[in-house]
């Protein structure tokens, strides 16, 4: 036992007790599928407590930065201004989630604004920036999937 538990420890003990106790002791196939099911999510669940909140803070700088350049490079624009200046009045540095979610959404606007600018230049060293950006949110994504596995299929 934790003496100081993160929320993924705890959601981590729940999964293991779904398993151990409440798995063992069903015998219906349709119930066993449920439980898996809801491993799958428990796991999934712990690995997105554990790391979202710096994955987002994570991104939210790196899209900033992206579109920060795009405007040193291109110049500026109407629609990535408006976005920037979203960004810029709506952001918070609160840790709380909803805040953290929200600043995350508003450098996601100024993210796609600016990859629809590089496209449209045609920007090759701007493009291939974009395209590592988005590789680090899908390995974020990835490591949340995990193990992710369609249960009662096969």
């Amino acid at each position: 036992m934790f003496s100081r538990p993160t929320t993924d420890q705890v959601i981590l003990d729940c999964r293991n007790e779904l398993l151990t106790a409440v798995d063992a002791a069903v015998s219906d196939p349709a119930v066993k599928i449920t439980i898996q099911m809801l491993e799958n999510v428990l796991r999934n669940v712990a690995e997105r407590a554990a790391h979202e909140i710096a994955w987002m803070h994570e991104e939210t700088d790196l899209m900033i930065g992206f579109a920060n350049e795009v405007e040193t490079t291109l110049g500026k624009s109407d629609e990535l201004t408006a976005a920037l200046s979203a960004y810029n009045s709506g952001r918070s540095d609160s840790f709380h989630l909803d805040d953290v979610s929200k600043t995350y959404g508003l450098a996601g606007e100024c993210f796609s604004v600016s990859m629809e600018r590089v496209f449209a230049a045609s920007h090759t060293a701007l493009h291939l920036r974009s395209r590592e950006i988005l590789a680090i949110r899908l390995d974020h994504e990835n490591k949340i999937m995990g193990e992710w596995a369609f249960v009662g299929r096969g």
